[in-house]
């Protein structure tokens, strides 16, 4: 072998080592423990919220769900002494969903940008979840509503399919962010269940 053969084996090797201790050894950010009660609304008034619901449901995990949840509503249920524990934000845009409820694309994001500081003022668990496959991400209005979220959530909730190009876990680890993958939609309430049970 020559010496710059060697040299060159002993590089390469040096880069692998240094790749698995950047990202194949990197540790995992820890889950959070969910609380009780949880609502449930949606960042662009697709089915995601309903679906969420049902599902934790049919686990025994009941939620409320708010698909035009406001502030106000947050603070309302707070001073009556039933506030909410646990946020969860559905997102991914149906454009019939919002003509449906009189809104648009820039409503929603106001109305979840004042939800989401409400939540956080009164230490409410906010869950950022894309639910509903690559079929939430493929126009404007899907990357406004996870851009308003998934970037400034506590935990990131995907299915596999959403996430098969690796976009939310490049999310997570860029913002510091746990993120629950699950392999399809009724793999959500098992999984939120186990993380309010932990």
């Amino acid at each position: 072998m020559t010496h710059s053969s060697s040299t060159k084996r002993i590089s390469i090797m040096i880069c692998l080592v240094f790749f698995f201790v950047i990202f194949g050894f990197s540790e995992e950010l820890a889950l959070p423990k969910i609380e009780l009660p949880i609502v449930v609304t949606t960042c662009g008034q697709s089915p995601g919220a309903l679906k969420f619901r049902l599902v934790c449901e049919r686990a025994g995990v009941q939620s409320d769900q708010q698909d035009l949840l406001t502030a106000e509503v947050l603070r309302n249920k707070a001073a009556s002494g039933e506030g909410y524990k646990t946020l969860v934000i559905t997102t991914g845009t149906s454009l019939k969903g919002m003509g449906a409820a009189g809104v648009d694309i820039n409503f929603e994001v106001n109305r979840i940008k004042e939800v989401m500081e409400e939540a956080r003022k009164q230490g409410m668990l906010i869950i950022g979840a894309h639910i509903e496959g690559m079929a939430r991400r493929v126009d404007e209005t899907d990357a406004k509503s996870i851009e308003t979220v998934i970037p400034n959530c506590d935990l990131i909730l995907v299915i596999k399919e959403s996430n098969s190009d690796g976009f939310f876990t490049m999310i997570s680890e860029s913002k510091q962010i746990p993120i629950l993958e699950v392999e399809g939609v009724f793999d959500i309430g098992p999984a939120i269940k186990a993380l309010i049970e932990q």
